[in-house]
C-alpha cells in the first residue's frame, strides 16, 4: 500500500495553455514530462455500497497498460487530501477480484465482489512534469494538468484540474507550487475528487 496525498485544484479550460507557458514549469529542474490519455472505469455494486463507504476501484487504461486501481476512505481539505491506495497490473480491461483479497475493506466484507459492475467512466488528456522543487520547503512532485470528461450514461461533466502529488518531501511545498502557479492562472482548490464528482452526476445531484 501507498499513501497518496495531492492538492487538487480547478482551473478554468482556457487557462491551460497558460499554464503550461508559466515559468514555474519551465524553469523548475524536472523530468518525465510527457502528454498522455487515460481512461478510467469506475467499478460498484448495484446499490453504490464502494461509495457509501467512500471506496474508489477503478480500471485505468493508459498507453495500452491496464491498471486495477482500489482507493480508501481519506481525509480531504482545502483541496490537500490523503488516502491509502493499492495498484496491480492487468493483462486486460477486465476486473480481477482475487487481487483484493487482503486489502478488502473491512466494512464491505459482507459485499459480494462479483456484483461490482462499472458504473461510469472518465476520459480525459494529462500532462505531468515530475518537479524538483526547491523553495522554502523542499519536494519532489508530480503535477499533472487534466482536461476532459466524466460518462455517465448520456451525461457529461468536464473535467479542468490541476493535481500536485507529492512524491518525496515536505507536504507544505504543495501549497507553495500552487501559490507560485496562482500568479499566472487562477486556481481554485477542490476537495471533490473525479470519482465523487461521477457518483453524483449518476445520482443527479450537483458538484460545486
Amino acid at each position: 500500500m501507498s499513501k497518496e496525498t495531492e492538492l487538487k485544484l480547478l482551473i478554468a479550460p482556457e487557462a491551460h495553455s497558460q499554464l503550461l507557458s508559466d515559468s514555474l514549469l519551465n524553469g523548475t529542474p524536472c523530468a518525465d514530462q510527457c502528454t498522455f490519455q487515460l481512461q478510467n472505469t469506475y467499478f460498484d455494486t448495484p446499490d453504490q455500497r464502494l461509495h457509501q463507504a467512500r471506496v474508489a476501484l477503478r480500471i485505468r487504461e493508459k498507453q495500452g497498460r491496464f491498471i486495477q486501481t482500489l482507493k480508501t476512505r481519506g481525509q480531504s481539505r482545502n483541496g490537500l487530501s490523503q488516502r491509502g491506495e493499492w495498484e496491480w497490473s492487468l493483462a486486460t480491461d477486465q476486473l480481477d477480484v482475487a487481487v483484493l483479497n487482503g486489502v478488502w475493506p473491512d466494512t464491505l466484507a459482507d459485499v459480494d465482489q462479483s456484483a461490482l459492475k462499472p458504473v461510469f467512466t472518465t476520459d480525459f488528456q494529462r500532462t505531468a512534469f515530475t518537479l524538483n522543487w526547491a523553495g522554502e520547503h523542499r519536494a519532489c512532485v508530480e503535477l499533472a494538468l487534466d482536461l476532459g470528461e466524466i460518462r455517465a450514461g448520456r451525461q457529461r461533466e468536464v473535467i479542468s484540474e490541476v493535481e500536485i502529488e507529492l512524491i518525496s518531501g515536505v507536504e507544505a511545498a504543495l501549497h507553495e507550487i500552487a501559490d507560485q502557479l496562482r500568479l499566472s492562472v487562477s486556481l481554485e482548490p477542490s476537495d471533490v475528487s473525479k470519482a465523487e464528482r461521477g457518483y453524483r452526476l449518476i445520482n443527479n445531484q450537483t458538484s460545486t
